[in-house]
């Protein structure tokens, strides 16, 4: 393999990439090739914000870092074209930013940036380079582009589940892959419709993404609704936060619930759910009390027990623990007790 080094290239000879997820959003709505000017906006307008929990850099921070050290401390890759000029395969964000602070006419040397150079580079090393920066790297997509793109991968490209997984660096990330891919498809399929014309809330893939989780989307067809139901609850903002769809197998199985989320969300029927406990001292219990009992509870469980579970899928007991489950490797991911790709 030929040895990577960094050159310098002139910023005028480089074409952001019109492919990357980052922008699918605002490009969905354009035919053709978009102007490179308007791709520029859609990584600022799409690019990670405050409001992304797993974002490590917003926008205007890494513009601003970039414009205190006075230029990058990691280079773009690009692969070159017959006509002398070369295509951004990862760092278009960081381009678009040179642009900008050559305009500004920041202090700094804005005319050329640092980049690998990968020449006779296959399209499916350009898949590699953009999950490795972007689906298990700190420069996260946001997850509806990323849901878009692993769809893409594997709809259109035809990969399979398995070879995303090598180019993610292994099993780890398989549930996550399974998810989006699905909950993308749910989304287009259910929600896009919905919408029409009007610009899609791409913030509500979170609750498609949440639909793919155990039992969730067969308590919602075995109450009697449809996928289309569940996309009008979403537009309506029935089911927020997104994280409260894993509560719908609860709210749908109580008569009550479910008639205080049908007329109004799910938030008032997961009231008539949590009524006080009579047990005063559960109510009282510590975080690191109820953890304890229930770590304890599971480790005497005998094997009829674990049986049952296994056979009752439905049963409110394992809703519970699904959902239980659920909460708890959200908290240890977003508290750093478990790793990201666990």
């Amino acid at each position: 393999m030929t040895e990577l080094t960094i050159q310098y290239l002139p910023v005028s000879q480089i074409i952001l990439d019109q492919r990357n997820p980052r922008v699918a959003p605002a490009l969905e709505s354009i035919e053709g090739d978009p102007p490179q000017n308007f791709i520029e906006l859609a990584l600022g307008q799409f690019a990670p914000d405050d409001e992304d929990k797993g974002a490590s850099t917003t926008f205007s921070s890494l513009k601003a870092s970039i414009r205190a050290y006075k230029g990058l401390i990691n280079p773009i890759v690009v692969t070159p074209q017959a006509d002398g000029m070369y295509v951004v395969i990862e760092g278009n964000t960081r381009v678009s930013i040179y642009r900008q602070l050559a305009e500004e006419k920041a202090l700094g040397a804005w005319e050329t940036i640092p980049s690998i150079v990968r020449h006779d580079l296959e399209e499916n090393g350009e898949h590699a380079i953009r999950l490795q920066a972007h689906l298990v790297g700190p420069r996260q997509w946001r997850p509806y582009a990323k849901a878009k793109y692993l769809h893409s991968l594997y709809m259109e490209q035809k990969l399979s589940i398995n070879e995303i997984l090598d180019y993610c660096g292994g099993n780890a990330r398989k549930r996550e892959i399974e998810e989006y891919i699905a909950a993308y498809n749910d989304m287009q399929s259910h929600y896009m419709p919905l919408v029409g014309q009007n610009q899609p809330d791409y913030t509500r893939f979170s609750a498609f993404v949440e639909l793919q989780k155990p039992q969730v989307k067969q308590a919602v067809v075995r109450a009697g609704f449809t996928m289309d139901d569940f996309a009008e609850w979403v537009n309506d903002s029935k089911i927020s936060p997104s994280n409260t769809v894993r509560q719908l197998p609860r709210i749908l199985g109580n008569t009550e619930a479910k008639k205080k989320f049908l007329s109004l969300n799910a938030r008032e029927a997961m009231k008539v759910l949590e009524q006080p406990s009579a047990n005063a001292a559960i109510k009282e219990a510590s975080l690191e009390q109820l953890a304890n009992a229930l770590a304890s509870k599971i480790r005497s469980l005998n094997w009829p027990d674990v049986k049952d579970l296994s056979e009752t899928h439905d049963s409110q007991r394992a809703q519970a623990l699904s959902d239980c489950f659920e909460e708890l490797h959200d908290l240890c991911k977003q508290t750093g007790l478990l790793a990201e790709n666990e």
